[in-house]
């Protein structure tokens, strides 16, 4: 009995093609087997573009509608009747090409087959070049209605569309410019439109649940298209019903059938970092590289090196210190960085040096520009680390709390000024303190008459809860004023989504750590972080602005992390004293451990990997305690001089010997020279290494 379920549009195409790659990819083995078979005995393939990727489907199996394994087991149709419909439709036409045949052979190879030969049907509006165009990704927040995000995907899936809102107004003939005269009023809406105008077929869609997760994950099959309400959004602020009207065709392709797919499940790798929360329509012009990874069912590829970052991640965050020693070269300032990415923190950089002091690194005195006269004076200037730990406290804290501190600061004063004096019990004591306004308008306690608390240092305490330990009465009234004037506040000055700061120190031994942190030996310690690690430091006195959040002291917010690196062969390790080490977690970086800055060199990296590995056994070899007399696995030598190779090959790679012979000399045997110098068969040993490096039998490619 023939199948009479035929396809009707692209939409069905596109996700039977999935399906059927979904059921190639599974980890249940059987379903594994059946799809690869379906691979293997086509004849002729279904052609689409799913991003930058094509995807190759037999016609047999995508030609009926909704088609799984259990209908085509049933009843699996005739490929004749399939590719008939097909052109019938005029949804696909046949066409060959080398293109064609190179793209099937590749995507073939990464289901496990090796076939290299097959007839092709593609996209009846299509040509060639069409295939080879680079796509974009396309993120999209359904509604900004609360509680009706899923109600609003649920009707872009039922529909297969994606859409947004604004006028009623069919933009189809309209330029981006005359769309734009239309909104002049409303600049918000701008961007969408000429993202929804610029989308081309082929180019991924994903519906996003602000930062919690993607609710699905779509191939773009037109361009802009008008339909009034079409998708229905949910309730709008003014309680009335809210339809889109502008839209493009959508195959969802990936989705979670009970809800959205977690973040995690995507598996970010830094430095790509999540979609944007809000916004309505916004572009990403490269496809990310976790969203490609998931449509191709590769989630798990960087898996390893991710976990070695989070082994990072969770040490730091839980000593808030930490120390990345080990050999010369073995990226542990690229991996500072990556850990700082891998966190989304905001990271600054700096490397200390002999010459390096308190002044550059807290604060001091720094001369001012020559006045009328020409007399040059001196003034206070925050240290590069004090200016960063300052960032990181006004960088976190809410505008609202700011506001809503300043008006109940305004509320209490006129209540004050109303009253004449307000009482308000010491948080220490059962004592009573009377309140009241001086003079200058400064909360004053009269029967302490040389108290005074201006706006900017009640502020302070308020917003980032910082006084002097021993004052009793600013804490008292900025609680009081908390606790009576700003509803629902928190007493915290930053909110639940905390930005995180990593303070990077390259080469942290090699200044004289006492005279660069000073007291600050005591606010780094982890267990001081925030106002109860606060310190005076040496030029206290001279901060005069009260608003200033560290007025009252210096202090390192919770939100600070800091990532020193050291080489453990550099002889100034041992300006590192026991008081400072004390404060830091050591993390050992090995060689072979961190190769992420190998990544460029493509398709070589594993190579380069096992020269650097039989290299660094030679000098030596941790598994049997052998090797180079007095060297150890500290002289080993990391993937960042091996990254130089980069200087010296050219694009397609087809000068590895030389390269290879640039990096020995050049970079390499320096470094081994400097290691052998004053050794016992230094010229024996070096020229051991050297052979090591070239000719050994694993790798005959340094010799071309």
């Amino acid at each position: 009995m023939d199948r009479t379920d035929f396809i009707e549009n692209r939409i069905d195409v596109i996700k039977n093609i999935y399906t059927l790659y979904s059921y190639a990819k599974s980890s249940i083995a059987e379903n594994k087997e059946w799809a690869l078979q379906r691979f293997k005995q086509g004849k002729w393939y279904i052609v689409e573009v799913f991003g930058n990727t094509l995807f190759f489907a037999p016609s047999r199996f995508v030609g009926y509608k909704d088609n799984t394994i259990e209908n085509h087991k049933l009843n699996p149709g005739d490929g004749t009747q399939t590719n008939s419909k097909f052109r019938e439709l005029k949804l696909y036409k046949e066409a060959s090409d080398v293109f064609l045949t190179q793209q099937f052979e590749h995507f073939m190879i990464t289901l496990g087959i090796e076939k290299d030969t097959a007839k092709f049907l593609i996209p009846y509006n299509y040509e060639i070049s069409d295939l080879k165009k680079p796509r974009k990704c396309y993120f999209i927040c359904p509604t900004h209605s609360k509680g009706q995000k899923e109600n609003a995907w649920k009707s872009f899936l039922s529909k297969n569309i994606m859409a947004i809102g604004w006028k009623h107004t069919d933009y189809t003939n309209y330029s981006i410019e005359e769309i734009i005269n239309d909104y002049t009023d409303d600049h918000t809406a701008i961007e969408p439109f000429k993202n929804i105008k610029d989308i081309k077929e082929g180019d991924i869609v994903c519906c996003t649940n602000n930062n919690f997760g993607i609710w699905g994950i779509g191939i773009a099959l037109s361009q802009y298209k008008f339909y009034k309400d079409i998708h229905y959004a949910g309730i709008d602020e003014d309680n009335n019903d809210s339809y889109y009207s502008h839209y493009i065709d959508v195959a969802w392709i990936c989705s979670n059938e009970n809800t959205y797919i977690p973040a995690k499940e995507l598996n970010i790798q830094s430095p790509e970092k999540l979609w944007q929360p809000y916004g309505t329509l916004s572009l990403k012009k490269e496809i990310p590289q976790y969203i490609s990874n998931y449509i191709l069912k590769k989630t798990d590829t960087n898996m390893e090196e991710n976990n070695k970052i989070e082994k990072y991640i969770k040490l730091l965050e839980a000593n808030k210190n930490i120390i990345l020693t080990g050999a010369p070269g073995t990226g542990k300032t690229y991996l500072a960085k990556e850990i700082a990415k891998a966190m989304d923190a905001d990271y600054d950089f700096v490397q200390f040096h002999p010459s390096y002091d308190y002044t550059d690194f807290v604060e001091g005195l720094r001369p001012t520009p020559p006045d009328s006269n020409g007399n040059i004076g001196f003034e206070r200037k925050d240290g590069v680390f004090k200016a960063f730990c300052y960032n990181a406290i006004k960088c976190n804290q809410n505008p609202s709390v700011n506001k809503s501190a300043s008006e109940a600061l305004k509320a209490f004063k006129e209540e004050l000024r109303s009253k004449k004096n307000i009482e308000i019990k010491s948080f220490r004591s059962n004592t009573m303190i009377k309140t009241s306004l001086s003079s200058t308008d400064c909360i004053s306690v009269p029967d302490k008459s040389d108290w005074r608390a201006t706006d900017e240092k009640m502020l302070n305490y308020i917003i980032n809860n910082v006084c002097h330990e021993n004052d009793t009465y600013t804490k008292s009234i900025g609680n009081y004023i908390k606790e009576h004037y700003m509803s629902g506040y928190q007493d915290e000055s930053l909110d639940n989504n905390i930005k995180k700061f990593v303070f990077i120190i390259d080469e942290i031994n090699r200044g004289e750590i006492s005279k660069i942190f000073g007291e600050l030996f005591f606010s780094i310690d982890p267990g001081y972080r925030g106002v109860k690690g606060m310190v005076k430091t040496q030029y206290q006195n001279m901060i005069t602005n009260e608003s200033d959040p560290f007025y009252e002291g210096f202090y390192i917010p919770e939100n600070v992390y800091i990532i020193g690196t050291m080489n453990d062969i550099d002889r100034s390790v041992e300006s590192m004293d026991f008081a400072m080490r004390r404060r830091f977690a050591w993390q050992e970086v090995k060689a072979e451990e961190n190769t992420g800055m190998l990544d460029d060199l493509k398709e070589m990296k594993d190579e380069v990997i096992e020269i650097m590995k039989r290299l660094n056994n030679t000098i030596w070899n941790e598994t049997t305690n052998t090797g180079i007399e007095g060297l150890n696995a500290a002289y080993h030598i990391g993937g960042s001089y091996f990254s130089k190779l980069q200087l010296y090959l050219n694009e397609d790679h087809t000068n590895k010997k030389s390269a290879y012979r640039h990096l020995w000399e050049n970079h390499l045997k320096g470094v081994l020279s400097e290691y052998l110098r004053g050794m016992p068969e230094a010229m024996e040993n070096m020229k051991k290494l050297e052979d090591i490096y070239f000719k050994e039998d694993v790798n005959a490619d340094i010799e071309g």
